[in-house]
């Protein structure tokens, strides 16, 4: 988002941390508490897409004046950037500060903003955190702030949500994450793909895995939701990259077969601009040393989710531009998951399609049968090579190929392997 308009009436972000640094550095001696409540306006971007960015301006210092409107003498409000406002609640416990926020919410939701002509209704959606139930230092107390916003995101929007009261607590799980990409315990297994009529293997999907503290495997679904509510999705995304990236010049190196490597990304990696460059640049330089052995099509696959694709198409089409520039093929993921899935279809040029794994594993039923049968016609009309994930036992594989799936993976073809 381009730097915006300095707002009336409310601190900058650098001073608002200072700000929460400051109360961390005196509560512990008196012992009171504060609460930060971090709150964010909901699709702003539709805002500034429907009005310009002048009429998105507005919005954010109207925004801010209620905001600012509903607080205490002693609270600070503050433009945490972008669409984002950070409270500072000293003397507050966590219930009371929620007790603030749900005020500052409905006045949101319950006042049009007016801008020129126009007349504007937002809502907002909102975290809330509490010294010392909720983090001791400046890092975990932002961590729960930033999930329970997320939280509040995912559950709907126009809501808040307390750290405390999540069903569980995110940022330690972060926490461990942090620790494991600083400590390079994140590796990737490998997933074979197999072509259902040959039975060669085609392709692999790469996916997450962490080794921790005490030498367990974490799979993926152990840590993945943590990820999402604290926004860390994009560096998991990174390290699998650059980890597959190798992986393929290794085999290639070495007279392995050209194959496909699927690898998964996020929405929030799609969100930042220099971490998807260098991914291109070393995925530029990886092809550049072993270009003799790729042949015309590049290996690497990037997998979509429609979750990740949710939003106004255009943003959705420019995020994934450098990828489809480079050269790299597309493939939804989860096909028939949600209800946009086939408009998705149309939208983007995409190679691969997925198919949904509750299908898969129903594929014994006549009714899931039919359906997929249509999804692998719509495939073959749109020229997309099929994929059946969670491929089960031999009937599940047998009843994927009568249908005309191309390709398939799961326990029945191969666990994931650690590299």
């Amino acid at each position: 988002m381009p730097e915006r308009a300095r707002l009336n009436g409310v601190i900058s972000r650098a001073a608002t941390h200072a700000l929460i640094e400051h109360a961390l550095a005196t509560s512990p001696a008196s012992q009171d508490p504060f609460a930060l409540i971090l709150f964010d306006i909901d699709r702003f971007k539709l805002v500034n897409l429907g009005f310009g960015d002048s009429q998105g301006d507005a919005v954010l210092q109207a925004v801010a004046n209620i905001g600012r409107n509903c607080l205490r003498s002693g609270d600070t409000l503050g433009h945490w950037g972008g669409q984002q406002f950070m409270c500072v609640l000293p003397h507050t416990h966590a219930e009371q500060a929620y007790a603030m926020a749900e005020k500052i919410r409905k006045a949101i939701d319950t006042q049009p903003v007016h801008v020129s002509a126009n007349v504007i209704y937002v809502s907002a959606s909102f975290g809330v955190a509490g010294y010392p139930e909720d983090g001791s230092n400046t890092r975990k107390l932002l961590s729960a702030t930033d999930a329970a916003l997320y939280a509040a995101k995912e559950s709907g929007r126009n809501r808040s949500m307390l750290a405390g009261k999540l069903e569980h607590q995110p940022y330690d799980m972060g926490n461990m994450l942090e620790s494991a990409l600083r400590e390079d315990r994140m590796h990737v297994a490998y997933q074979p793909i197999i072509d259902l009529n040959t039975k060669a293997v085609v392709g692999e999907e790469a996916l997450a895995r962490i080794i921790s503290d005490d030498g367990r495997i974490l799979e993926a679904a152990d840590f993945i939701d943590s990820a999402r509510l604290l926004q860390l999705t994009h560096k998991i995304d990174r390290t699998v990259l650059l980890q597959t990236m190798q992986r393929c010049v290794r085999q290639l190196s070495a007279g392995g077969p050209a194959m496909s490597h699927f690898m998964n990304i996020s929405g929030n990696l799609l969100r930042h601009p220099l971490v998807v460059q260098e991914l291109l640049d070393t995925a530029m330089k990886s092809c550049m040393s072993c270009a003799d052995l790729i042949g015309p099509v590049k290996p690497l696959v990037i997998e979509v989710t429609e979750r990740e694709l949710l939003g106004d198409i255009p943003t959705a089409r420019a995020l994934l531009k450098p990828f489809t520039d480079f050269g790299l093929r597309l493939a939804l993921d989860d096909f028939g998951s949600g209800y946009s899935s086939f408009h998705y279809l149309s939208e983007f040029p995409f190679s691969f399609l997925k198919i949904e794994g509750s299908l898969v594993k129903r594929l014994e039923d006549p009714k899931v049968r039919t359906i997929v049968q249509g999804m692998q016609r719509i495939a073959e009309e749109l020229d997309l090579i099929t994929i059946v994930e969670f491929v089960e036992n031999e009937t599940i594989a047998t009843i994927a190929r009568d249908i005309g799936i191309n390709w398939a993976q799961g326990y029945y073809f191969s666990e994931p392997l650690m590299n």
